[in-house]
């Protein structure tokens, strides 16, 4: 089983972090893992190339840094006051410098609340869509008033027939089987139900059912759909047996996921599959998409 080793928690007390902190706190003690708080604030750094402001604008930008991190240790200490506290701050590029501190810390996981952004900024690509994209590692994005324990966490995976394609089945597959075991790393520490949820799609079935150039009969259509949901079936029995063979007998009999595999189109009933079940966590991989594909065909994570 995934076990977590270092997690950093991005943390602005003026913009409700609470939720990450008491999270961050609660998954590293199960973990035993090392936690760093941290946070970045905007700092110009054209003044890197004007020699003549260099001096005076380093120490404005070190009396800063000064400032806000006594600031954030002292907020920190209402959440541990039994603990010795520490925090590091960025200056830049808010997703940049959480990037570089992973590459450079060798952190497993990053905490932080999710921003309160327009629609504007969803569209264009918020701090929060850049990091997901971007980071080499998972990304736990809380809403800010998740302060209780997780109570059921849905993974979400792909068994259409469509990503068994050699190259791209291969990689589907181990992103899959990182989203059960990362699931799971969540769960087992807690009495936390797990779910599995897979949404498949039939390919053209519209223009098989309706097309006006198509003779296919109903009857040999719905044989088609049922069997693309049965091969879609089989293969998330066969990825639930070997993610409980990883797991241990005792672990897998201990979590017992509940198994959801729903038709349709996966941003409309991933959210449906929450709702229903009082899912409060989602743990979903992405092919990190960007630039033009990812605007114009969308990811799914980001869609859900």
């Amino acid at each position: 089983m995934k076990r977590f080793k270092s997690i950093l928690c991005i943390i602005e007390p003026e913009k409700r972090s609470q939720a990450a902190v008491i999270q961050s706190v609660r998954i590293a003690s199960e973990h035993q893992a090392d936690l760093t708080f941290a946070s970045v604030f905007g700092a110009d750094q054209s003044w890197r190339r004007r020699p003549f402001f260099r001096k005076r604008l380093a120490e404005d930008l070190n009396e800063i840094t000064q400032k806000k991190r006594s600031e954030i240790e002292s907020w920190l200490f209402n959440f541990m006051p039994s603990k010795e506290i520490s925090a590091e701050i960025y200056s830049g590029i808010g997703f940049i410098e959480i990037i570089k501190s992973v590459i450079n810390n060798h952190h497993d996981l990053v905490i932080k609340c999710a921003e309160d952004n327009d629609w504007i900024d969803r569209l264009l690509g918020s701090e929060d869509m850049h990091l997901i994209r971007k980071c080499p590692c998972p990304v736990l994005i809380l809403k800010p008033g998740q302060i209780d324990n997780f109570r059921n966490i849905l993974a979400t995976v792909d068994v259409n027939d469509d990503s068994s394609e050699s190259e791209q089945g291969c990689v589907q597959d181990k992103l899959n089987m990182e989203v059960l075991e990362y699931s799971a790393a969540l769960c087992l520490p807690e009495l936390i139900e797990l779910h599995v949820g897979s949404v498949w799609e039939p390919y053209a079935e519209d223009f098989f059912r309706y097309g006006a150039f198509t003779s296919l009969s109903e009857d040999k259509v719905d044989s088609y759909v049922e069997q693309i949901r049965r091969e879609c079936a089989d293969k998330l029995d066969a990825l639930l047996r070997d993610f409980g063979n990883r797991l241990g007998e005792g672990a897998a009999q201990y979590l017992l996921p509940r198994r959801h595999l729903v038709k349709g189109s996966p941003a409309r009933e991933i959210p449906l599959i929450a709702d229903k079940y009082d899912i409060d966590l989602i743990v979903m991989g992405t092919v990190g998409r960007t630039g033009i594909p990812g605007l114009f065909i969308g990811n799914t994570a980001e869609s859900i």
